[in-house]
C-alpha cells in the first residue's frame, strides 16, 4: 500500500498549490493551446515518443506503448508556466501552475503485451487577459477600461489496453471522454459614476466521446548488420472524436438588475490528431527519437462555422534520452536518465494572414527513489509569435516535475 499512501500524500500537496493566473492570448482561437503529453518524462523528450515503447513509465502519445509495462504504475504532474508578452510598446510577465493529471497503468500479460492504462489528462487549455484604456468616443461619454478574459478548455478520461500480434507488431487502443468548459468574457468600467459597467459572458460546455489507436513495429534493427543499433521502431497514432455535444450560454450585464441570458445547444468539431515517430536506440543507452504531428484545424467548427483564426498543425520533434546500464553497486547519482530535445511547430493560429510559429528546446532528467519508483523534471523553453502588425510576440518557459511510482501487484503465486 506504500504507492497509494505517496499518491494520496502527492495529490494533497498538489491541491494546495495550483493557481491560476492570465497567459498566452492566442488562446483565445479555437479551444486554446493544445496538449500533446502530459509527463515530464515527455517534456524532457521534446514531447516525443509515439514509437518509443519503455517499461518505465506510462506514455499517452500511443497506447501500443503500454505493452512493455512491467511494474503497476501510477505517475503525477506539475507544471508551472511563465510567459513574457510583448508588443511594438510593452512587455509583460506572468505565472501561472496547473495539475496536468496522472495516470493508473498494469501489466496484465507480459506474453502477449497485454497493458492496461488509464488516466485523466488535459486535451487543451484557455487562460488568457487583457487590459486596455481608450478614451471617451463621444463628448456626452466616459474615458473606460476594457477588460478581455478567457480561461477554460477540454480534458481527457480514457482507458485502454494493449496486444502484440502475431507477426510482433504491437497494437493498442483507448476509449476517451473528453468534456470540458471555455468561458470568454469582456467588461467595460467607465471613469464616470454615472455610467454603468457592461459585462458580458460567453460559455461553451462540451462533452463527447473519442479514441485513439495506435500501432508499433518489431524491433526492426535486424534489418541492419550492426551491432551498435540495438532497437529500431516506427510508431504511428490516430485520435479520433466525434462531434462533442455543447451547450452555449451568452450572460449579459450578470451583475446588474437588467440580466440577459441566452441559451441553446450546438456541435463543436475537433479534427483528427495524426501522429508518427522513429525510434533509435544505440547500445542499449541511447534513445532518438523523431516525431512529425498533424492536425487539420482548418476543419474545426462550432455549429457548422469554421474560424478564419485557425489553419492545420504542423509539428516536428526531436528528443534524445541517455539511459545509463543498471549495474550492480551503481549509485542512484550514477542511474540518473537524461533528456533533451528540440521542437518547431507550426501552431494552429493565423492571425491577419500571418501564421503563428514555434521554436523550442527541451531539458529534463529522472532521478531514482528507488526500484521502479523516480522523480522526473522537464524544462521548456520557447519563442512564439511576432510584433508584426501589432501581434504579440510571447518568450515562454515550463517547468513540469513529475512523480512515478511502480510497484508489483497482481503477481500469481505458484503452489
Amino acid at each position: 500500500m506504500k504507492i497509494l499512501k505517496s499518491t494520496l500524500i502527492f495529490v494533497i500537496a498538489v491541491a494546495t498549490f495550483s493557481f491560476s493566473q492570465s497567459s498566452s492570448t492566442y488562446t483565445r482561437y479555437g479551444i486554446g493551446d493544445l496538449n500533446y503529453t502530459y509527463s515530464a518524462r515527455s517534456l524532457g523528450l521534446g514531447k516525443t515518443g509515439t514509437a518509443l515503447q519503455n517499461q518505465d513509465f506510462v506514455e499517452v502519445l500511443n497506447p501500443s506503448s503500454w505493452s512493455a509495462l512491467k511494474f503497476t504504475r501510477v505517475e503525477f504532474s506539475l507544471v508551472l508556466n511563465g510567459v513574457q508578452l510583448s508588443d511594438n510598446k510593452l512587455s509583460k510577465f506572468y505565472t501561472d501552475a496547473e495539475f496536468k493529471g496522472f495516470t493508473f497503468a498494469f501489466p496484465i500479460s507480459e506474453k502477449y503485451g497485454i497493458g492496461f492504462a488509464s488516466g485523466l489528462i488535459p486535451y487543451s487549455r484557455i487562460s488568457y487577459k487583457v487590459v486596455e484604456s481608450k478614451q471617451a468616443v463621444a463628448t456626452y461619454s466616459s474615458d473606460y477600461t476594457a477588460t478581455y478574459e478567457g480561461n477554460g478548455g477540454l480534458s481527457r478520461l480514457f482507458m485502454g489496453s494493449s496486444y502484440i500480434t502475431p507477426i510482433d507488431w504491437v497494437v493498442g487502443i483507448s476509449f476517451e471522454y473528453y468534456f470540458g468548459k471555455q468561458t470568454y468574457s469582456s467588461s467595460l468600467e467607465f471613469v464616470n459614476p454615472s455610467h454603468l459597467p457592461a459585462e458580458f459572458e460567453l460559455d461553451y460546455r462540451s462533452t463527447g466521446f473519442g479514441t485513439t489507436l495506435g500501432v508499433l513495429s518489431e524491433n526492426l534493427s535486424g534489418l541492419f548488420n550492426s551491432e551498435a543499433i540495438s532497437n529500431l521502431r516506427i510508431g504511428v497514432s490516430v485520435n479520433l472524436i466525434s462531434e462533442l455535444n455543447t451547450d452555449t450560454s451568452l450572460t449579459i450585464n450578470p451583475k446588474t438588475v437588467a440580466d440577459t441570458i441566452t441559451s441553446g445547444s450546438t456541435k463543436t468539431k475537433i479534427p483528427i490528431r495524426v501522429a508518427s515517430g522513429i525510434t533509435l536506440q544505440l547500445d542499449e543507452e541511447y534513445n532518438f527519437n523523431l516525431d512529425y504531428i498533424y492536425q487539420p484545424w482548418s476543419d474545426y467548427t462550432v455549429g457548422g462555422v469554421h474560424s478564419e483564426f485557425l489553419r492545420d498543425v504542423h509539428r516536428f520533434g526531436l528528443g534524445f534520452e541517455y539511459l545509463p546500464k543498471r549495474k550492480p553497486g551503481s549509485t542512484k547519482w550514477e542511474q540518473i536518465i537524461w533528456r533533451a530535445g528540440l521542437s518547431y511547430e507550426l501552431t494552429q493560429y493565423v492571425i491577419y494572414g500571418h501564421d503563428i510559429t514555434q521554436y523550442s528546446a527541451f531539458a529534463g532528467l529522472s532521478f531514482p527513489l528507488g526500484v521502479g519508483n523516480s522523480f522526473d523534471f522537464g524544462f521548456q523553453y520557447s519563442l512564439r509569435g511576432t510584433t508584426e502588425s501589432n501581434l504579440i510576440k510571447e518568450n515562454f518557459f515550463r517547468i513540469n516535475v513529475g512523480i512515478s511510482f511502480g510497484e508489483l501487484w497482481f503477481l500469481r503465486v505458484e503452489r
